[in-house]
């Protein structure tokens, strides 16, 4: 995994919401397995996806976004030259445990069918320990595997996979392209979400005035309400999600600066010492 892009990204998807979970799927490759060793697989991009299920303990999307990440995928290897497929995917375990529950091994599982070296990722964030009020956010790496047990009846186990964070190797790994992705599948989701209701709300009003039954407040007030809800929706989305990754982006900003002036330096001090070197064998010389 990249340490800046990669999982910036994923944390900030991880965080914009504590009530739900979030997922992505994740891009890269899986090198061939060496000697005396298995194989790596190495993320290079995380591309959230907009959820069609939004549960406190359960994440779903849709297949038609699998095949548009498929094929952006596709699209960066032309572009790049190095193969980009899909080699895994994230979700966020709010307030829960990081280990994968019963249905995340069956999941993983299934992707597996398709390509045996998919991987999973789990964020378990918003835990904060209630004497020190110190929060912490885990991270856990795993694939599926049969159990062995001879009483399991086809049951599966969970294989934790280990996870390294190495610093980007590539441009495409230094675009921080899939951190503004996030921010842009997260205000469609809630746009999508906010169309929806609007809608079937609209509809309800219609039903209700139809029959006369006034059980349901006018269409101007159920499209009043529904624009409140998605302003505060969208606040939120500022505050829990756009603010912390701006300040995190600002962060790395700052100590790319602090470096490249460090650079600086050095290059300006080897180039007197080179400088005064010459001066001194051109004296010696003469």
């Amino acid at each position: 995994m990249n340490v800046t892009q990669v999982l910036l990204a994923v944390l900030a998807h991880a965080h914009s919401t504590e009530s739900e979970e979030v997922m992505g799927l994740l891009l890269g490759d899986v090198t061939d397995p060496v000697r005396g060793g298995g194989a790596v697989c190495r993320i290079s991009l995380a591309f959230p996806q907009i959820r069609t299920d939004r549960r406190k303990d359960r994440v779903e999307t849709s297949p038609e976004q699998m095949a548009r990440c498929s094929a952006h995928a596709e699209r960066l290897s032309r572009e790049t030259g190095s193969r980009v497929r899909v080699v895994g995917w994230y979700h966020s375990h709010p307030h829960i445990t990081v280990l994968p529950s019963h249905v995340d091994v069956r999941t993983q599982a299934m992707y597996q069918l398709l390509d045996p070296g998919f991987v999973g990722l789990i964020v378990s964030a918003f835990n904060r320990d209630a004497a020190t009020e110190a929060a912490t956010v885990q991270l856990t790496a795993f694939q599926a595997l049969p159990d062995v047990d001879p009483q399991a009846a086809g049951g599966l186990i969970r294989k934790e996979v280990r996870l390294a964070v190495t610093p980007a190797a590539t441009p495409l790994e230094r675009s921080f392209s899939d951190v503004l992705v996030v921010q842009r599948m997260l205000l469609m989701e809630e746009n999508e979400v906010y169309k929806k209701a609007l809608a079937s709300a609209l509809a309800a009003s219609s039903r209700s005035s139809a029959v006369g039954s006034g059980a349901f407040p006018t269409p101007e007030l159920v499209e009043v309400h529904h624009a409140g809800v998605y302003q505060a929706h969208m606040a939120r989305l500022v505050q829990t999600a756009l603010h912390p990754s701006l300040a995190a982006l600002e962060a790395l900003v700052a100590q790319q600066r602090q470096q490249e002036a460090q650079l600086t330096a050095e290059v300006a001090a080897l180039e007197r010492e080179v400088a005064a070197q010459v001066a001194a064998a051109a004296s010696g010389r003469h």
